[in-house]
């Protein structure tokens, strides 16, 4: 749709605070729910006729309490593929425009909902009462659309636009200067399980591993890089927490997929090192999104905390790929700490306290296979120095092939973790810099309440992450 880099940032921002297990993820390519235009004294909704849905499960979160209770199915509307995020886009309004939602056909009701800067949801409108809700002129809106039962459904969207100067707000939206515009979509929640929800929520595929590449092919959900001693052997390592219990695997035997979702612009202020303001780059942010896997980086293992009294130095000494690879922390107030940077000279080292989880902004400039080789170094009890190096996989793009960043062949022994983490010390994950571009929808950057302040290290200098307590 239009203005496609505003509205992959905001479709980004509300997709990382909505929780949903299935919840859309940008708006990378995807239709709107609804454009509003004016023509004169005329009001135009420009709006897709038929909506699909994905079946979805409400989490176990208060302020998803008016969809129903945790672990009802809900089917959401508006996506084709269950990570395409839709809007509502006044941009081209002369006025404010006061929306509502009504049904006429349905065994079940429909809302659109939306984020505050915070992250909760917060419903705008219901076809279970009149509540309308106000676009200001100018703005675009991401929003979800959901019905809470399987069945068709004829919905109808009106708007109506106050006739006053650009910007002003309507009081009752229904003076004679007032105009309106209605759209009517129908749609159909195939009856599903919530097994089945699950299962769309992954991809098809708990595990992310596919038949034809030797690797395990992670697209979507949390895991980690680190050391860990294995049979006595200092390890580095990828711990995958997709599924219930941990399984810590061999970092050649995986693979970490970077879908086209995962593009976002560049933002405006301290992030030249990024690239120019509007260009895309592939990101895997600091928030957790459904859709896109969230790297971390962890020290928690119990054999680190019972065998490392220090720190653990993580080296990135090599960027194989066709362009630059960084990971920045979002500051509280803004701003970017860089970790690592593949433009600037290697190697560079960041200092990790042991019985620490962290995520960060991992980016990567252009599409196709890169390997990074991080080495995890530290001094154990007894004054032993112990390193390890490997090579993170990953294929950035829908174009880049998994099985060409493979390089292992699977056979590398899968360990169950059978530890959980001990708290440690984690930042914030905030919603971080994908909130910018947020303005004209009056959603605010969140500044996260801990950072993690780090700075790099180039050849023989010194350098140390300290960061502060969060629960894991």
């Amino acid at each position: 749709m239009r203005r496609h880099h505003r509205t992959a940032a905001l479709a980004g921002a509300a997709a990382l605070a909505a929780g949903l297990y299935a919840a859309p993820a940008n708006a990378q390519g995807a239709e709107g729910i609804a454009e509003f235009e004016s023509a004169g004294s005329r009001l135009e909704i420009n709006a897709p006729g038929e909506l699909d849905t994905v079946p979805s499960i409400v989490p176990e979160r208060e302020d998803f309490a008016f969809l129903g209770d945790a672990g009802d199915l809900v089917w959401v509307a508006g996506t084709t593929d269950g990570q395409t995020f839709p809007m509502l886009d006044a941009s081209d309004t002369d006025a404010d425009v006061e929306v509502s939602l009504a049904k006429t056909e349905g065994p079940g009701e429909a809302w659109l909902y939306t984020f505050e800067s915070t992250g909760t949801a917060v419903p705008l409108a219901t076809t279970a009462d009149t509540a309308t809700f106000t676009l200001t002129a100018g703005t675009a809106t991401p929003v979800v659309l959901a019905v809470n039962a399987p069945g068709q459904y004829t919905l109808e969207l009106v708007a109506r636009e106050d006739g006053d100067a650009k910007g002003s707000v309507p009081a009752t939206g229904r003076g004679q200067a007032s105009t309106a515009a209605r759209a009517t979509y129908s749609l159909t929640a195939e009856a599903a399980t919530v097994q089945e929800a699950q299962a769309v929520a992954t991809g098809g595929n708990r595990g992310g591993a596919q038949a034809d590449t030797a690797c395990e092919i992670v697209t979507d959900g949390h895991v980690d890089i680190g050391p860990r001693f294995v049979d006595g052997t200092w390890t580095a390592q990828l711990r995958d927490d997709r599924a219930s219990e941990s399984v810590w695997r061999e970092l050649e035997d995986v693979v970490l997929q970077v879908p086209d979702t995962a593009l976002f612009p560049i933002p405006e202020g301290d992030f030249g090192f990024l690239g120019a303001p509007g260009d895309e780059i592939y990101m895997l942010p600091q928030v957790q999104a459904s859709g896109i896997v969230w790297p971390g980086w962890n020290t928690q293992d119990s054999s680190v905390i019972d065998g490392v009294p220090g720190a653990v130095e993580w080296n990135l000494t090599e960027v194989d790929g066709p362009g630059d690879f960084t990971i920045f922390l979002t500051g509280t107030f803004g701003g970017a700490e860089i970790l690592f940077d593949s433009a600037a000279a290697l190697p560079q080292t960041v200092s990790i306290p042991r019985n620490t989880h962290a995520h960060g902004n991992w980016t990567f400039s252009e599409p196709g296979v890169y390997r990074l080789t991080v080495e995890f170094a530290a001094t154990t009890g007894d004054g032993t120095t112990v390193t390890d190096t490997k090579d993170l996989q990953l294929a950035v793009g829908a174009a880049a092939d998994p099985n060409a960043a493979c390089s292992g062949d699977g056979s590398g022994d899968d360990n169950a973790s059978g530890d959980d983490d001990k708290g440690g010390i984690m930042p914030t994950t905030g919603t971080g810099w994908l909130l910018w571009g947020l303005g004209a929808a009056a959603v605010a950057v969140v500044a996260g309440i801990l950072i993690m302040v780090a700075t790099r290290k180039r050849r023989n200098a010194t350098t140390t992450a300290v960061e502060e307590s969060d629960a894991s």
